[in-house]
Protein backbone atom coordinates (compact mmCIF):
# COMPACT_ATOMS: atom_id res chain seq x y z
CA UNK A 1 0.00 0.00 0.00
CA UNK A 2 1.47 3.34 -1.04
CA UNK A 3 1.20 6.78 0.54
CA UNK A 4 1.96 10.34 -0.50
CA UNK A 5 5.45 11.57 0.35
CA UNK A 6 3.97 14.77 1.78
CA UNK A 7 1.09 15.82 3.97
CA UNK A 8 -2.02 15.96 1.75
CA UNK A 9 -3.45 18.63 4.10
CA UNK A 10 -6.98 17.30 4.05
CA UNK A 11 -9.19 19.39 6.35
CA UNK A 12 -10.42 17.50 9.41
CA UNK A 13 -13.92 18.20 10.67
CA UNK A 14 -15.96 16.65 13.46
CA UNK A 15 -19.48 15.30 13.44
CA UNK A 16 -20.34 14.35 17.01
CA UNK A 17 -17.09 12.72 18.14
CA UNK A 18 -16.08 11.34 14.72
CA UNK A 19 -13.08 13.09 13.13
CA UNK A 20 -13.45 12.91 9.35
CA UNK A 21 -11.67 13.96 6.17
CA UNK A 22 -12.83 13.57 2.58
CA UNK A 23 -11.20 13.02 -0.78
CA UNK A 24 -12.57 12.87 -4.32
CA UNK A 25 -10.53 10.65 -6.63
CA UNK A 26 -10.98 11.28 -10.35
CA UNK A 27 -9.45 9.45 -13.29
CA UNK A 28 -6.60 11.99 -13.35
CA UNK A 29 -5.95 13.17 -9.79
CA UNK A 30 -7.03 13.23 -6.16
CA UNK A 31 -8.78 16.22 -4.62
CA UNK A 32 -9.44 17.39 -1.10
CA UNK A 33 -11.88 19.99 0.15
CA UNK A 34 -11.04 23.68 0.00
CA UNK A 35 -10.98 24.69 3.69
CA UNK A 36 -12.13 28.20 2.78
CA UNK A 37 -15.27 26.85 1.11
CA UNK A 38 -16.57 24.62 3.92
CA UNK A 39 -19.88 25.44 5.60
CA UNK A 40 -21.20 23.24 8.43
CA UNK A 41 -24.56 23.03 10.18
CA UNK A 42 -25.64 20.75 13.00
CA UNK A 43 -29.10 19.95 14.34
CA UNK A 44 -30.42 17.72 17.08
CA UNK A 45 -30.60 14.62 14.90
CA UNK A 46 -28.37 15.42 11.93
CA UNK A 47 -25.50 17.45 10.57
CA UNK A 48 -24.46 18.62 7.13
CA UNK A 49 -21.34 19.85 5.45
CA UNK A 50 -21.15 21.69 2.16
CA UNK A 51 -18.00 22.69 0.36
CA UNK A 52 -17.61 24.86 -2.70
CA UNK A 53 -14.19 24.41 -4.25
CA UNK A 54 -11.59 21.66 -4.21
CA UNK A 55 -7.83 21.53 -3.70
CA UNK A 56 -5.17 19.32 -5.25
CA UNK A 57 -1.40 18.89 -4.94
CA UNK A 58 -1.49 18.72 -1.16
CA UNK A 59 -3.83 21.71 -1.01
CA UNK A 60 -1.53 23.93 -3.07
CA UNK A 61 -3.77 24.27 -6.13
CA UNK A 62 -7.47 25.19 -6.43
CA UNK A 63 -10.01 23.42 -8.63
CA UNK A 64 -13.71 23.76 -9.34
CA UNK A 65 -16.10 21.27 -7.79
CA UNK A 66 -17.62 20.60 -4.44
CA UNK A 67 -19.26 18.21 -2.07
CA UNK A 68 -22.35 17.94 0.10
CA UNK A 69 -22.51 15.55 3.06
CA UNK A 70 -25.46 14.81 5.30
CA UNK A 71 -25.13 12.71 8.43
CA UNK A 72 -28.13 11.33 10.29
CA UNK A 73 -27.52 10.56 13.96
CA UNK A 74 -28.40 7.00 14.86
CA UNK A 75 -28.20 5.36 18.30
CA UNK A 76 -24.77 3.86 17.68
CA UNK A 77 -23.27 6.30 15.18
CA UNK A 78 -23.82 8.01 11.82
CA UNK A 79 -25.54 7.33 8.53
CA UNK A 80 -23.68 9.36 5.92
CA UNK A 81 -24.75 10.37 2.42
CA UNK A 82 -22.49 12.23 0.00
CA UNK A 83 -22.90 13.97 -3.32
CA UNK A 84 -19.86 15.39 -5.07
CA UNK A 85 -18.74 17.17 -8.22
CA UNK A 86 -15.27 17.42 -9.75
CA UNK A 87 -13.67 18.80 -12.92
CA UNK A 88 -12.98 15.29 -14.28
CA UNK A 89 -14.89 11.98 -14.15
CA UNK A 90 -14.96 10.73 -10.58
CA UNK A 91 -13.67 7.25 -9.90
CA UNK A 92 -14.13 7.07 -6.13
CA UNK A 93 -14.99 8.98 -2.99
CA UNK A 94 -12.97 8.36 0.16
CA UNK A 95 -13.93 9.19 3.70
CA UNK A 96 -11.14 8.98 6.28
CA UNK A 97 -12.01 8.27 9.92
CA UNK A 98 -9.12 9.88 11.73
CA UNK A 99 -7.49 10.44 15.13
CA UNK A 100 -8.15 6.87 16.25
CA UNK A 101 -6.22 5.09 18.97
CA UNK A 102 -4.24 2.03 17.79
CA UNK A 103 -6.58 -0.59 16.40
CA UNK A 104 -6.73 -4.17 15.25
CA UNK A 105 -9.04 -5.31 12.45
CA UNK A 106 -11.64 -8.04 12.89
CA UNK A 107 -12.03 -10.70 10.22
CA UNK A 108 -15.38 -12.23 9.21
CA UNK A 109 -15.15 -14.56 12.23
CA UNK A 110 -14.39 -11.59 14.53
CA UNK A 111 -10.82 -12.74 15.14
CA UNK A 112 -8.39 -9.86 15.54
CA UNK A 113 -5.75 -9.06 12.92
CA UNK A 114 -2.80 -6.84 13.74
CA UNK A 115 -2.22 -3.86 11.46
CA UNK A 116 1.20 -4.29 9.78
CA UNK A 117 3.57 -1.32 9.47
CA UNK A 118 2.65 -0.87 5.81
CA UNK A 119 -1.06 -0.84 6.66
CA UNK A 120 -3.94 -3.20 5.93
CA UNK A 121 -5.99 -3.08 2.71
CA UNK A 122 -9.19 -5.11 2.22
CA UNK A 123 -11.13 -5.08 -1.02
CA UNK A 124 -14.78 -5.91 -1.64
CA UNK A 125 -15.81 -8.11 -3.34
CA UNK A 126 -12.39 -9.59 -4.18
CA UNK A 127 -11.40 -10.31 -0.57
CA UNK A 128 -14.24 -9.21 1.67
CA UNK A 129 -17.55 -11.04 1.20
CA UNK A 130 -19.57 -8.17 2.64
CA UNK A 131 -18.83 -4.44 2.26
CA UNK A 132 -18.15 -4.25 5.97
CA UNK A 133 -15.21 -3.87 8.33
CA UNK A 134 -14.88 -3.72 12.11
CA UNK A 135 -11.83 -2.51 14.03
CA UNK A 136 -11.14 -2.72 17.74
CA UNK A 137 -9.35 0.01 19.68
CA UNK A 138 -7.00 -0.63 22.58
CA UNK A 139 -9.70 0.43 25.03
CA UNK A 140 -11.89 -2.40 23.71
CA UNK A 141 -14.31 -0.17 21.80
CA UNK A 142 -15.23 -1.71 18.45
CA UNK A 143 -15.99 0.52 15.48
CA UNK A 144 -17.95 -0.76 12.48
CA UNK A 145 -18.10 0.59 8.94
CA UNK A 146 -20.45 -0.69 6.25
CA UNK A 147 -22.27 0.35 3.08
CA UNK A 148 -25.84 -0.22 2.03
CA UNK A 149 -25.37 -0.56 -1.73
CA UNK A 150 -27.88 -2.73 -3.60
CA UNK A 151 -25.66 -2.55 -6.71
CA UNK A 152 -22.69 -4.23 -4.97
CA UNK A 153 -20.16 -1.77 -6.37
CA UNK A 154 -16.48 -1.87 -5.46
CA UNK A 155 -15.49 -0.94 -1.90
CA UNK A 156 -12.12 -0.75 -0.18
CA UNK A 157 -11.00 -0.36 3.41
CA UNK A 158 -7.51 0.73 4.43
CA UNK A 159 -6.27 0.82 8.03
CA UNK A 160 -2.90 2.31 8.99
CA UNK A 161 -0.91 4.49 11.36
CA UNK A 162 -0.73 8.04 10.11
CA UNK A 163 2.61 9.05 8.55
CA UNK A 164 2.38 12.42 10.29
CA UNK A 165 1.65 11.28 13.84
CA UNK A 166 0.79 8.25 15.93
CA UNK A 167 -2.97 8.29 15.34
CA UNK A 168 -4.61 5.60 13.26
CA UNK A 169 -6.91 6.13 10.28
CA UNK A 170 -9.54 3.98 8.60
CA UNK A 171 -10.23 4.80 4.95
CA UNK A 172 -13.62 3.84 3.50
CA UNK A 173 -13.63 4.06 -0.29
CA UNK A 174 -16.60 3.74 -2.61
CA UNK A 175 -15.81 3.26 -6.30
CA UNK A 176 -18.46 3.99 -8.89
CA UNK A 177 -19.46 1.45 -11.53
CA UNK A 178 -16.88 2.16 -14.24
CA UNK A 179 -19.61 2.29 -16.88
CA UNK A 180 -21.00 5.37 -15.16
CA UNK A 181 -17.97 7.45 -14.30
CA UNK A 182 -19.06 11.10 -14.49
CA UNK A 183 -18.18 14.47 -13.03
CA UNK A 184 -20.96 14.03 -10.46
CA UNK A 185 -21.45 11.15 -8.05
CA UNK A 186 -23.96 10.10 -5.41
CA UNK A 187 -22.51 7.70 -2.86
CA UNK A 188 -24.66 4.98 -1.23
CA UNK A 189 -25.25 5.19 2.50
CA UNK A 190 -22.26 4.70 4.77
CA UNK A 191 -22.95 3.54 8.32
CA UNK A 192 -20.34 4.26 11.00
CA UNK A 193 -21.10 2.81 14.42
CA UNK A 194 -19.78 1.92 17.82
CA UNK A 195 -20.47 -1.75 17.85
CA UNK A 196 -21.35 -3.71 20.97
CA UNK A 197 -21.87 -6.90 18.97
CA UNK A 198 -20.16 -7.35 15.57
CA UNK A 199 -22.56 -10.21 14.80
CA UNK A 200 -25.52 -7.85 15.13
CA UNK A 201 -23.75 -5.24 13.01
CA UNK A 202 -23.23 -7.86 10.30
CA UNK A 203 -26.85 -9.00 10.65
CA UNK A 204 -28.01 -5.46 9.87
CA UNK A 205 -26.07 -5.62 6.60
CA UNK A 206 -27.69 -8.94 5.71
CA UNK A 207 -31.11 -7.53 6.55
CA UNK A 208 -30.46 -4.74 4.05
CA UNK A 209 -29.46 -7.31 1.42
CA UNK A 210 -32.63 -9.29 2.07
CA UNK A 211 -34.84 -6.21 1.77
CA UNK A 212 -33.10 -4.32 -1.02
CA UNK A 213 -30.70 -6.61 -2.93
CA UNK A 214 -32.72 -9.76 -3.64
CA UNK A 215 -31.14 -12.05 -1.05
CA UNK A 216 -33.46 -14.94 -0.13
CA UNK A 217 -33.35 -17.49 2.63
CA UNK A 218 -32.74 -21.05 1.46
CA UNK A 219 -36.30 -22.05 2.23
CA UNK A 220 -37.66 -19.17 0.13
CA UNK A 221 -35.44 -19.57 -2.93
CA UNK A 222 -37.18 -20.25 -6.22
CA UNK A 223 -34.02 -21.24 -8.11
CA UNK A 224 -33.58 -24.55 -6.30
CA UNK A 225 -35.28 -27.38 -8.22
CA UNK A 226 -37.26 -29.84 -6.12
CA UNK A 227 -34.79 -32.59 -6.95
CA UNK A 228 -31.89 -30.46 -5.71
CA UNK A 229 -33.52 -30.04 -2.31
CA UNK A 230 -33.21 -33.82 -1.90
CA UNK A 231 -29.44 -33.89 -2.45
CA UNK A 232 -27.40 -35.42 0.36
CA UNK A 233 -24.04 -36.22 -1.27
CA UNK A 234 -21.64 -34.78 -3.84
CA UNK A 235 -19.12 -36.99 -5.62
CA UNK A 236 -16.36 -35.15 -7.48
CA UNK A 237 -15.25 -37.24 -10.46
CA UNK A 238 -11.96 -35.84 -11.73
CA UNK A 239 -11.47 -36.33 -15.47
CA UNK A 240 -8.31 -35.07 -17.15
CA UNK A 241 -5.53 -32.89 -15.75
CA UNK A 242 -4.16 -29.91 -17.73
CA UNK A 243 -1.18 -32.08 -18.72
CA UNK A 244 -3.41 -34.76 -20.23
CA UNK A 245 -3.08 -37.18 -17.31
CA UNK A 246 -6.34 -39.11 -16.99
CA UNK A 247 -7.73 -39.66 -13.52
CA UNK A 248 -11.03 -41.22 -14.61
CA UNK A 249 -12.42 -42.09 -18.00
CA UNK A 250 -16.17 -41.95 -18.50
CA UNK A 251 -16.28 -45.74 -18.03
CA UNK A 252 -14.43 -45.45 -14.72
CA UNK A 253 -16.84 -42.71 -13.64
CA UNK A 254 -19.66 -45.16 -14.31
CA UNK A 255 -18.00 -47.71 -12.02
CA UNK A 256 -17.76 -45.13 -9.25
CA UNK A 257 -21.40 -44.10 -9.60
CA UNK A 258 -22.54 -47.71 -9.53
CA UNK A 259 -20.60 -48.29 -6.33
CA UNK A 260 -22.02 -45.17 -4.70
CA UNK A 261 -25.58 -45.94 -5.81
CA UNK A 262 -25.48 -49.31 -4.02
CA UNK A 263 -25.04 -47.42 -0.75
CA UNK A 264 -27.30 -44.39 -1.14
CA UNK A 265 -30.32 -43.55 -3.26
CA UNK A 266 -28.88 -42.18 -6.51
CA UNK A 267 -31.46 -39.38 -6.60
CA UNK A 268 -29.70 -37.90 -3.56
CA UNK A 269 -26.34 -37.77 -5.35
CA UNK A 270 -24.84 -34.90 -7.37
CA UNK A 271 -21.87 -35.96 -9.52
CA UNK A 272 -19.58 -33.01 -10.19
CA UNK A 273 -17.37 -33.37 -13.29
CA UNK A 274 -14.19 -31.22 -13.41
CA UNK A 275 -12.01 -32.00 -16.41
CA UNK A 276 -14.84 -33.88 -18.15
CA UNK A 277 -14.14 -32.10 -21.46
CA UNK A 278 -10.46 -33.09 -21.59
CA UNK A 279 -7.41 -31.11 -20.54
CA UNK A 280 -8.54 -29.00 -17.62
CA UNK A 281 -8.47 -25.24 -18.40
CA UNK A 282 -6.74 -25.92 -21.73
CA UNK A 283 -10.07 -26.96 -23.20
CA UNK A 284 -12.01 -24.08 -21.62
CA UNK A 285 -14.13 -22.32 -24.21
CA UNK A 286 -14.57 -25.37 -26.46
CA UNK A 287 -16.69 -27.89 -24.58
CA UNK A 288 -17.31 -31.42 -25.83
CA UNK A 289 -16.67 -34.97 -24.60
CA UNK A 290 -12.99 -35.80 -24.93
CA UNK A 291 -11.93 -38.72 -27.18
CA UNK A 292 -9.28 -39.87 -24.71
CA UNK A 293 -11.85 -40.14 -21.92
CA UNK A 294 -14.25 -42.19 -24.04
CA UNK A 295 -15.57 -39.72 -26.57
CA UNK A 296 -19.19 -38.99 -27.33
CA UNK A 297 -20.21 -42.63 -26.98
CA UNK A 298 -18.55 -42.92 -23.58
CA UNK A 299 -20.08 -39.69 -22.31
CA UNK A 300 -23.49 -40.78 -23.59
CA UNK A 301 -23.12 -44.03 -21.65
CA UNK A 302 -22.16 -42.08 -18.51
CA UNK A 303 -25.24 -39.87 -18.83
CA UNK A 304 -27.54 -42.84 -19.48
CA UNK A 305 -26.15 -44.78 -16.53
CA UNK A 306 -26.49 -41.76 -14.24
CA UNK A 307 -30.15 -41.40 -15.26
CA UNK A 308 -30.79 -45.08 -14.60
CA UNK A 309 -29.24 -44.72 -11.15
CA UNK A 310 -31.07 -41.45 -10.49
CA UNK A 311 -27.76 -39.55 -10.16
CA UNK A 312 -27.60 -35.94 -11.35
CA UNK A 313 -24.49 -35.06 -13.40
CA UNK A 314 -23.02 -31.56 -13.16
CA UNK A 315 -20.31 -30.73 -15.74
CA UNK A 316 -17.96 -27.84 -15.08
CA UNK A 317 -17.63 -24.77 -17.34
CA UNK A 318 -15.28 -21.80 -17.20
CA UNK A 319 -17.59 -18.85 -16.64
CA UNK A 320 -14.97 -16.26 -17.53
CA UNK A 321 -11.76 -18.01 -18.63
CA UNK A 322 -10.98 -19.60 -22.01
CA UNK A 323 -8.01 -20.76 -24.06
CA UNK A 324 -7.32 -17.98 -26.54
CA UNK A 325 -5.26 -20.35 -28.69
CA UNK A 326 -8.33 -22.39 -29.64
CA UNK A 327 -9.55 -22.05 -33.22
CA UNK A 328 -12.96 -20.66 -32.19
CA UNK A 329 -11.60 -17.87 -30.00
CA UNK A 330 -11.87 -15.15 -32.65
CA UNK A 331 -15.64 -15.58 -32.71
CA UNK A 332 -16.20 -14.29 -29.16
CA UNK A 333 -12.95 -13.48 -27.38
CA UNK A 334 -11.45 -10.21 -28.67
CA UNK A 335 -14.56 -8.17 -27.85
CA UNK A 336 -15.07 -9.75 -24.43
CA UNK A 337 -11.87 -9.25 -22.43
CA UNK A 338 -12.24 -8.38 -18.77
CA UNK A 339 -10.76 -4.96 -18.10
CA UNK A 340 -9.99 -2.80 -15.11
CA UNK A 341 -11.67 0.56 -14.72
CA UNK A 342 -8.86 2.26 -16.66
CA UNK A 343 -8.90 -0.46 -19.36
CA UNK A 344 -5.94 -2.59 -18.40
CA UNK A 345 -6.69 -6.06 -19.74
CA UNK A 346 -7.29 -8.25 -16.71
CA UNK A 347 -5.41 -11.51 -16.32
CA UNK A 348 -6.59 -13.65 -13.45
CA UNK A 349 -5.01 -16.68 -11.88
CA UNK A 350 -1.77 -17.92 -13.42
CA UNK A 351 -1.18 -21.47 -12.21
CA UNK A 352 2.13 -23.15 -12.97
CA UNK A 353 0.36 -25.69 -15.16
CA UNK A 354 3.49 -26.96 -16.93
CA UNK A 355 5.77 -26.75 -13.84
CA UNK A 356 8.20 -24.56 -15.78
CA UNK A 357 8.06 -22.34 -12.67
CA UNK A 358 7.23 -19.33 -14.80
CA UNK A 359 3.44 -19.14 -14.31
CA UNK A 360 3.34 -17.81 -17.87
CA UNK A 361 -0.24 -18.50 -18.94
CA UNK A 362 -0.66 -16.04 -21.78
CA UNK A 363 -2.99 -18.48 -23.52
CA UNK A 364 -5.55 -17.99 -20.73
CA UNK A 365 -7.92 -15.18 -21.65
CA UNK A 366 -10.29 -13.80 -19.04
CA UNK A 367 -13.62 -12.85 -20.54
CA UNK A 368 -16.50 -10.86 -19.13
CA UNK A 369 -19.75 -12.88 -18.89
CA UNK A 370 -21.63 -9.63 -19.47
CA UNK A 371 -19.99 -9.15 -22.88
CA UNK A 372 -22.63 -10.15 -25.47
CA UNK A 373 -20.37 -12.28 -27.68
CA UNK A 374 -18.99 -14.42 -24.86
CA UNK A 375 -22.30 -14.62 -23.04
CA UNK A 376 -24.07 -15.87 -26.18
CA UNK A 377 -21.33 -18.40 -26.92
CA UNK A 378 -21.21 -19.78 -23.38
CA UNK A 379 -25.00 -20.10 -23.26
CA UNK A 380 -24.95 -21.81 -26.67
CA UNK A 381 -22.37 -24.36 -25.63
CA UNK A 382 -24.03 -25.09 -22.27
CA UNK A 383 -27.51 -25.40 -23.80
CA UNK A 384 -26.20 -27.70 -26.52
CA UNK A 385 -24.74 -30.03 -23.91
CA UNK A 386 -27.85 -29.91 -21.72
CA UNK A 387 -30.10 -30.70 -24.70
CA UNK A 388 -27.95 -33.43 -26.18
CA UNK A 389 -27.38 -35.33 -22.95
CA UNK A 390 -30.48 -34.37 -20.92
CA UNK A 391 -28.55 -32.87 -18.02
CA UNK A 392 -30.01 -30.80 -15.20
CA UNK A 393 -27.08 -29.13 -13.43
CA UNK A 394 -24.22 -26.82 -14.41
CA UNK A 395 -21.18 -25.64 -12.46
CA UNK A 396 -19.64 -22.25 -13.36
CA UNK A 397 -15.99 -21.83 -12.42
CA UNK A 398 -14.35 -18.68 -10.95
CA UNK A 399 -17.54 -16.63 -10.74
CA UNK A 400 -16.10 -14.81 -7.70
CA UNK A 401 -13.41 -13.13 -9.84
CA UNK A 402 -14.40 -9.49 -10.20
CA UNK A 403 -13.18 -6.32 -11.86
CA UNK A 404 -14.87 -2.96 -12.34
CA UNK A 405 -15.15 -3.32 -16.11
CA UNK A 406 -16.04 -0.07 -17.90
CA UNK A 407 -17.99 -1.85 -20.64
CA UNK A 408 -20.00 -4.63 -19.00
CA UNK A 409 -20.82 -5.17 -15.34
CA UNK A 410 -19.82 -8.68 -14.24
CA UNK A 411 -22.59 -9.13 -11.70
CA UNK A 412 -25.22 -8.07 -14.21
CA UNK A 413 -23.62 -10.46 -16.68
CA UNK A 414 -23.99 -13.40 -14.30
CA UNK A 415 -27.57 -12.40 -13.57
CA UNK A 416 -28.32 -12.43 -17.32
CA UNK A 417 -26.41 -15.66 -17.87
CA UNK A 418 -28.18 -17.59 -15.13
CA UNK A 419 -31.53 -16.13 -16.16
CA UNK A 420 -31.05 -17.23 -19.77
CA UNK A 421 -30.00 -20.74 -18.77
CA UNK A 422 -32.96 -21.22 -16.44
CA UNK A 423 -35.56 -19.49 -18.62
CA UNK A 424 -36.57 -22.68 -20.41
CA UNK A 425 -35.34 -25.03 -17.67
CA UNK A 426 -36.91 -24.34 -14.32
CA UNK A 427 -35.45 -27.63 -13.06
CA UNK A 428 -31.87 -26.56 -13.85
CA UNK A 429 -29.46 -26.16 -10.93
CA UNK A 430 -26.75 -23.55 -11.59
CA UNK A 431 -23.91 -23.53 -9.06
CA UNK A 432 -20.75 -21.46 -8.67
CA UNK A 433 -17.25 -21.68 -7.31
CA UNK A 434 -17.13 -19.04 -4.60
CA UNK A 435 -19.41 -16.45 -3.11
CA UNK A 436 -19.79 -12.89 -2.02
CA UNK A 437 -23.07 -11.28 -1.00
CA UNK A 438 -23.90 -10.12 -4.54
CA UNK A 439 -23.59 -13.69 -5.87
CA UNK A 440 -25.65 -15.33 -3.12
CA UNK A 441 -28.98 -14.45 -4.79
CA UNK A 442 -27.77 -15.96 -8.10
CA UNK A 443 -26.28 -19.31 -7.09
CA UNK A 444 -27.91 -21.53 -4.47
CA UNK A 445 -24.91 -23.88 -4.16
CA UNK A 446 -21.21 -22.97 -3.93
CA UNK A 447 -17.96 -24.78 -3.51
CA UNK A 448 -16.29 -24.32 -0.15
CA UNK A 449 -12.70 -25.22 0.64
CA UNK A 450 -11.10 -25.89 4.00
CA UNK A 451 -7.81 -24.52 2.63
CA UNK A 452 -8.64 -20.82 2.28
CA UNK A 453 -11.55 -18.38 2.32
CA UNK A 454 -13.22 -19.91 5.32
CA UNK A 455 -17.00 -19.57 5.21
CA UNK A 456 -19.04 -18.23 8.14
CA UNK A 457 -22.05 -20.26 9.16
CA UNK A 458 -24.53 -17.50 8.30
CA UNK A 459 -24.00 -18.27 4.61
CA UNK A 460 -26.00 -21.43 5.27
CA UNK A 461 -29.14 -19.33 5.72
CA UNK A 462 -29.05 -18.64 1.99
CA UNK A 463 -27.08 -21.37 0.20
CA UNK A 464 -25.67 -24.87 0.42
CA UNK A 465 -21.96 -25.62 0.28
CA UNK A 466 -20.11 -28.52 -1.33
CA UNK A 467 -16.45 -29.50 -1.38
CA UNK A 468 -14.00 -27.61 -3.57
CA UNK A 469 -11.78 -29.41 -6.07
CA UNK A 470 -8.85 -28.08 -4.03
CA UNK A 471 -10.03 -30.42 -1.27
CA UNK A 472 -8.11 -33.63 -1.83
CA UNK A 473 -9.37 -37.19 -2.10
CA UNK A 474 -8.71 -39.64 0.76
CA UNK A 475 -6.39 -42.21 -0.87
CA UNK A 476 -3.21 -40.22 -1.46
CA UNK A 477 -4.23 -36.58 -0.96
CA UNK A 478 -4.40 -35.80 -4.68
CA UNK A 479 -6.28 -32.68 -5.70
CA UNK A 480 -6.95 -34.14 -9.15
CA UNK A 481 -7.28 -31.51 -11.83
CA UNK A 482 -6.69 -28.69 -9.34
CA UNK A 483 -3.31 -27.00 -9.59
CA UNK A 484 -2.12 -27.38 -5.99
CA UNK A 485 -1.35 -31.06 -6.58
CA UNK A 486 -1.58 -32.54 -3.10
CA UNK A 487 -3.14 -31.47 0.19
CA UNK A 488 -3.98 -33.14 3.49
CA UNK A 489 -7.37 -34.79 3.26
CA UNK A 490 -10.09 -33.22 5.43
CA UNK A 491 -13.80 -33.73 5.72
CA UNK A 492 -16.20 -30.84 5.41
CA UNK A 493 -17.83 -29.66 8.64
CA UNK A 494 -20.68 -31.88 9.78
CA UNK A 495 -23.36 -29.22 9.57
CA UNK A 496 -26.73 -29.15 7.77
CA UNK A 497 -25.76 -26.58 5.12
CA UNK A 498 -22.74 -28.61 3.97
CA UNK A 499 -23.28 -31.36 1.43
CA UNK A 500 -20.89 -34.21 2.31
CA UNK A 501 -18.42 -34.43 -0.57
CA UNK A 502 -15.98 -37.13 -1.63
CA UNK A 503 -13.52 -36.74 -4.52
CA UNK A 504 -12.29 -39.53 -6.80
CA UNK A 505 -9.07 -39.74 -8.77
CA UNK A 506 -7.43 -42.88 -10.12
CA UNK A 507 -7.20 -45.40 -7.28
CA UNK A 508 -9.54 -43.67 -4.83
CA UNK A 509 -12.33 -46.22 -5.23
CA UNK A 510 -9.98 -49.15 -4.68
CA UNK A 511 -7.82 -47.67 -1.91
CA UNK A 512 -10.17 -45.57 0.24
CA UNK A 513 -13.41 -47.52 0.52
CA UNK A 514 -13.61 -47.19 4.29
CA UNK A 515 -13.60 -43.38 4.06
CA UNK A 516 -15.91 -43.41 1.04
CA UNK A 517 -18.43 -45.49 2.96
CA UNK A 518 -18.04 -43.25 6.01
CA UNK A 519 -18.85 -40.11 3.98
CA UNK A 520 -21.85 -41.84 2.43
CA UNK A 521 -22.91 -42.72 5.96
CA UNK A 522 -22.75 -39.04 6.90
CA UNK A 523 -24.90 -38.27 3.88
CA UNK A 524 -27.54 -40.64 5.19
CA UNK A 525 -27.61 -38.43 8.28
Amino acid sequence: MQFFSFDPNNPVFRIQDWALSLQIITLENVYGLDPDGIHRTEHEDSASLSCIGLRWGGGQQPAPGGLHLTASFEPEGLRVRIKAQAPEPIRAVKILIRHLAPVTALDQFDDERAIPPEGLLDRYPNQLRLPLLCVRQLDGVTLGFRWEDAEHRSKRFAVYRERFGDDYTVECIHEEDARHFATQIEVPDWIFARVDDPTAFRAAQLTFNERQAGLKRWEERTDVPDWARQLRLVVTLHGMHWSGYTFNTYAQMIDILRYVATRIDGSQVLAYLPGWEGRYYWQYGDYRPDPLLGGEAGFTALCQTARELGVHLMPMFGANCVNSWKSNYHLFGPSSHMKTATRNVFHGNQPDWDTSRTQDTGWQAWLNPGAPAWQRELIRQINQLLDQYDLHAVFLDTVEVWVNDPDFNLLEGYRQLVGELRQARTDLLVTGEDWYDGLLPLFPVFQRTTKWRQTPDWVGRYARLMGHIADSEPARGSTGVFESGYAPYERLPDQPHYLPTIAFVDGTLEQAREEIDAIIGLAHG
